[in-house]
């Protein structure tokens, strides 16, 4: 039994280590939002909404990564731990609190990130609810987590809370053992951009995980209804000023691992359209330079946006990961 109990912890750590690791090649491989080029029509401000959309969800994925990490890890997490300026506080993990603290670029060297998000479990005075318990919902609070990216010096704030939820259960070990894991998200954000703008944007986001043949996948569906609109994953008020709503087409997917490829965490399928804006905002995920979907096992360039402008015409333009 001894020997039965050692190989399961061996196993447990061993998964942990290789996610920790391929998060960091993961980050590696990203790339900063894009910055929008000046044209006509309203390409700028169509290219700064898909940007600032890209941005938001990029980077509370990533935010998520590093507490579903921290939170997997907790068991064993002794003191402070150090991943890419990233420390995680455990002293208060006896009431179900962590803290992730940042002070530093990431492990891509591409963005700096400081502030702090604060993960708490569900806690009765006397006992924690464990992460990998079905049900368990994790509270992350965002404080003044910012993200700035080196190419440019533009940077985002983020304050407020995402509510977590691990629906079915289970950690790094029952996925690597085939069963998939659905984390549903609930936020409630503030935004403070690099114009000085500040805006209230709220989630409301399915993703479930798989681990197949090594490769770790992320899909994304909208989790809520507004209106007519059925699969919807964000809402608010943009940069601009718009009361926006996101819908969710066709759920989108990424790889979070995927050993040998340069293409984590850049969306392969998927549509989203933003209602409420001035033109109807389309973005197709996983395309070339030409905006065309690439077959799959190719590494797309990024995504297309697309919309008709106010003299009926079709417009389009394509952005980079």
């Amino acid at each position: 039994m001894k020997t039965k109990h050692s190989i399961f912890r061996s196993i447990v750590a061993i998964c942990f280590a290789i996610f920790i690791i391929s998060g960091c090649k993961k980050k590696e491989e990203e790339a900063p939002a894009p910055t929008p080029v000046p044209t006509t029509d309203g390409s700028t401000q169509q290219s700064q909404r898909a940007s600032d959309q890209s941005s938001f969800e990029n980077e509370t994925n990533q935010a998520m990564d590093d507490a579903n990490s921290a939170l997997q890890g907790v068991s064993t997490t002794r003191g402070v731990q150090v991943y890419c300026n990233m420390t995680i506080d455990s002293s208060q993990k006896a009431i179900g609190k962590l803290t992730l603290n940042f002070n530093g670029l990431d492990c891509s060297g591409m963005k700096n990130r400081t502030g702090a998000i604060v993960i708490q479990l569900p806690y009765n005075g006397s006992t924690v609810t464990t992460w990998s318990t079905a049900g368990a919902t994790a509270s992350l609070t965002f404080n003044n987590y910012t993200v700035t990216y080196v190419s440019n010096n533009k940077s985002i704030i983020f304050n407020g809370t995402h509510s977590v939820t691990n629906v079915n259960g289970g950690g790094w070990l029952t996925l690597y053992l085939g069963t998939p894991i659905v984390h549903k998200v609930r936020a409630d954000m503030q935004l403070t951009f690099d114009d000085g703008t500040t805006r209230i944007w709220k989630a409301a986001k399915k993703r479930t995980l798989t681990y197949i043949g090594g490769v770790l996948k992320v899909t994304m569906a909208g989790d809520t209804v507004i209106g007519s609109y059925n699969n919807v994953a964000f809402w608010g008020v943009n940069r601009m000023g718009e009361n926006f709503t996101v819908d969710v087409p066709t759920a989108f997917s990424y790889d979070m691992v995927n050993p040998g490829t340069n293409c984590t965490y850049k969306p392969l399928t998927g549509v989203i359209v933003h209602y409420g804006v001035a033109h109807v905002l389309t973005l197709t995920y996983g395309v070339d330079t030409n905006g065309n979907s690439v077959t799959p096992g190719t590494c797309p360039y990024g995504y297309k946006i697309s919309w008709v402008d106010g003299q009926g015409a079709t417009q389009q333009a394509v952005l980079s990961y």
